[in-house]
């Protein structure tokens, strides 16, 4: 059944992007809902299960007057035995649910479970979106990932804004490998100008295991026609000292060589006490998306102190 499930997917998706191929999502006839989703695979050679459906989701989202709604349910991680990091019993997560209000032309408020309002790498979480396979080793390790409460943001002028977060509630989905938290308050300033912008974010959280921890960075974005540029720096302080992370960061390039070819470089530092570990990360990678919805994606991972240095390969399908 699990085979059906996934074979079904896959031919399903590969009709949609082979019929039409800059169109994704299908919207319910008479209603303002849409429905979509994405599958990312991947192949590595230093894991046990070589061949992963790193992800397969469903998107849905609907909007009428003032509100907006987006969902977002997951399968992760499924080896061609059909097992769920090595479990039989295939989990669906929740990943986002989330309702938004528009309170003025300056003002909107948003409930729910969402991505935490935090740098700019964790505002785009679905593969295709990136550029890479791989993720920062800052996103999941500094700041929470998702956060299920409450969430303001409050445009100033045209250059100028901010967001507020709350959480004071367990935790309604899925944290896959990151920070489980139960209490969130956070804020993130923005500045934009032209090609580039700005975010400091800041905030402390307490996970499941009521440890409470701290962290605040800042983060830039340069995004030209042929040359973008991301970079984060985040510090996390915890109650616990052993857990400290004194600094985790990034610079990622990604040139633009053709409206389908992009080569990336990336550069990580981090220091983790909770491993006792300071090293350095280095990516080169290739990008080439045929069309608006495909991504296929290569790189190469070299870490200066751990054994995890490795090649990678990913294809990705929004539909």
């Amino acid at each position: 059944m699990k085979y059906l499930f996934i074979l079904f997917i896959l031919g399903y998706n590969s009709f949609l992007w082979a019929e039409e191929e800059a169109s994704y999502g299908w919207n319910v006839p008479n209603s303002s809902l849409n429905i979509g989703g994405y599958l990312d695979m991947t192949y590595d050679q230093k894991r046990e299960d070589k061949f992963l459906f790193n992800d397969i989701a469903m998107l849905f989202s609907a909007n009428k007057n003032r509100f907006d709604l987006l969902g977002e349910i997951e399968l992760s991680h499924i080896s061609l035995n059909g097992k769920s990091n090595n479990n039989s019993d295939i989990d669906v997560h929740l990943e986002r649910l989330q309702l938004s209000y528009t309170l003025s032309d300056k003002q909107t408020i948003q409930i729910g479970r969402f991505n935490s309002d935090i740098g700019y790498w964790n505002q785009a979480p679905i593969p295709i979106l990136q550029d890479t396979t791989t993720k920062p080793h800052i996103i999941s390790h500094l700041f929470p990932k998702s956060t299920t409460g409450l969430l303001f943001r409050q445009n100033i002028d045209e250059q100028n804004s901010f967001s507020l977060t709350l959480q004071n509630n367990k935790d309604i989905g899925h944290q896959d490998n990151s920070n489980e938290t139960n209490r969130h308050f956070g804020m993130t300033y923005y500045v934009i100008k032209d090609d580039l912008s700005w975010r400091f974010s800041m905030g402390r959280y307490r996970e499941s295991s009521d440890v409470s921890a701290s962290y605040m960075g800042i983060s830039s974005e340069y995004d030209g026609e042929e040359l973008s540029v991301e970079a984060e720096l985040f510090t996390q302080k915890s109650d616990k000292i052993e857990n400290n992370k004194p600094y985790s960061g990034y610079i990622q390039s990604t040139w633009h060589l053709t409206a389908s070819h992009d080569a990336v470089v990336r550069f990580e530092g981090y220091q983790d006490n909770t491993i006792n570990v300071q090293e350095q990360i280095y990516l080169v990678g290739y990008a080439y998306r045929p069309t608006n919805n495909i991504a296929l994606k290569s790189e190469y991972i070299y870490h200066s102190k751990l054994p995890l240095s490795h090649f990678i390969y990913s294809f990705s399908v929004l539909f």
